[in-house]
């Protein structure tokens, strides 16, 4: 079976052969003007410390050229900015962006991602005109927004005790219970030109490999939010991106108690903070780095899910951020105030939520940086308190809690997701040639990764928003 990433490479090359739209709508919605950013502190994206005093030119939607100040062309006639102070990061990239079919609600969100810096996103599961059909609009230049890429429905395997009812999840998930259901319904998403495909938490192994087989066969990658399934099994049958790594039912393999059936929950989770001190974690870990499989941890959600009922989280999340539009299993109004999915039964368990469940989930994420594996940084908007562009901010906040340094941030931020996405050779880092896809700054995000907020201007292909 070929690699993740080798998948990735093929779906791109196959979406860029396939649709000459692509070239022809990147040409046409380019600007034409050449801009130079004097004096700014380059952050590329790769790793490396910040360079002080460089000037970039940006001319049309790509990066010209890059260099010392004094030491690069100003072509005539170009509009100069002098940003001496600044720091110039690469365009930021969600890997983790629902989105819903309502089109005045998507332009709101997709314009809170470009204010946030957000230029690139991931829809791993579209609902019904918010996935391809959005994609192609964004690329034509009928709607402004971050470049996208898109899985199609969740697909999903319900048994008899839960299978949806009308109100379920018929919107944004399609059922299937057998190889062929799963096979014939890849094919008929490849068919409509998705970007990847995305399986959810009741899917079995074997109803994975045949998912992940099908899709291979066609380009396309596998993103997987996991459960009957465990990370490690969806590992050994290809799946090329595991999100939700403080989730714990898919993890359940890691922990290691003399006797997990009588464990109780405080027991449990403090098992999982203790995971990567074992070799169930490193064996995984050592999978995840050989395979070359993307992990989105998505900490902001996890937060928000297991510690939702407290009141006084509710401004770190900046829910007020969002449309004012309510939408139907989507976003309400109640969603505004509290996040009930997880609410804990007493003030003994919300505690533990607290002191051991995130702590634990926090540590499961620096374990996986520390073991090499590769990061990719996702937020999961569409659901509560998680708002499109903001939230991405508090995700880096979280990862850097968890103890993982503002520059390798950064990397997860732009390089990794560009990996992901497998656009790695145009997009992602700040190189001569590339997009023009830039963040503006006005404190050192190299410092603190809060400084991530500080935007002063946000380019997208070349143009300033």
């Amino acid at each position: 079976m070929q690699s993740p990433m080798i998948v990735r490479r093929l779906a791109l090359s196959a979406l860029l052969v396939a649709s000459p739209f692509v070239s022809c709508a990147s040409v046409a919605s380019a600007p034409s003007t050449t801009t130079v950013l004097l004096n700014v502190t380059l952050i590329d994206g790769t790793g490396a410390a910040p360079i002080p005093g460089r000037t970039i030119v940006l001319r049309g939607a790509r990066i010209e050229s890059i260099g010392a100040v004094g030491e690069v062309d100003v072509p005539d006639g170009a509009e100069v900015l002098d940003l001496d102070g600044r720091f110039v990061v690469p365009g930021f990239i969600d890997l983790h962006v629902h989105l819903p079919g309502n089109r005045d609600v998507q332009e709101a969100l997709l314009e809170l991602c470009l204010e946030y810096g957000v230029t690139t996103i991931l829809n791993p599961g579209a609902r019904e005109g918010a996935g391809v059909e959005l994609r192609e609009r964004i690329r034509s230049g009928r709607v402004r927004g971050p470049r996208m890429f898109t899985a199609g429905r969740i697909i999903e395997c319900f048994d008899d005790v839960d299978a949806p009812g009308e109100d379920g999840f018929r919107d944004w998930a399609v059922h299937v219970d057998s190889e062929a259901a799963v096979r014939a319904e890849v094919r008929a998403q490849v068919a409509t030109g998705v970007d990847f495909i995305k399986l959810y938490r009741r899917m079995p192994p074997e109803l994975v490999a045949a998912a992940v087989d099908e899709a291979t066969r066609h380009g396309v990658p596998v993103i997987g939010h996991m459960g009957t399934t465990t990370w490690g099994q969806a590992v050994d049958r290809g799946v090329a991106m595991l999100v939700h790594s403080g989730w714990g039912t898919s993890m359940d393999e890691l922990i290691e108690l003399d006797d997990p059936e009588s464990a109780t929950d405080t027991e449990w989770y403090q098992a999982y903070g203790r995971a990567t001190e074992g070799a169930s974690f490193a064996a995984l870990a050592r999978a995840l780095v050989e395979r070359e499989v993307i992990v989105v941890p998505t900490l902001a959600i996890t937060m928000a899910s297991g510690l939702g009922e407290d009141a006084a989280l509710i401004p770190r999340f900046r829910a007020d951020l969002a449309p004012d539009s309510e939408i139907d299993d989507w976003w309400s109004d109640g969603w505004r105030a509290r996040h009930p999915q997880y609410g804990p039964d007493s003030e003994e368990e919300a505690e533990m939520m607290r002191t051991v469940y995130f702590p634990a989930a926090l540590a499961i994420a620096r374990g996986f940086h520390r073991a090499g594996v590769t990061i990719g940084v996702g937020t999961d908007v569409g659901n509560s308190w998680i708002v499109a562009g903001f939230a991405f901010h508090l995700e880096l906040e979280l990862l850097q809690e968890a103890g993982i340094p503002p520059l390798d941030l950064l990397r997860m931020a732009t390089w990794n997701g560009a990996v992901a996405l497998g656009i790695e050779d145009e997009a992602g880092t700040i190189e001569a040639g590339k997009r023009a896809d830039l963040v503006v700054l006005t404190s050192n995000p190299a410092d603190d990764i809060r400084n991530t907020r500080a935007i002063e201007s946000v380019f997208l292909a070349g143009e300033r928003r």
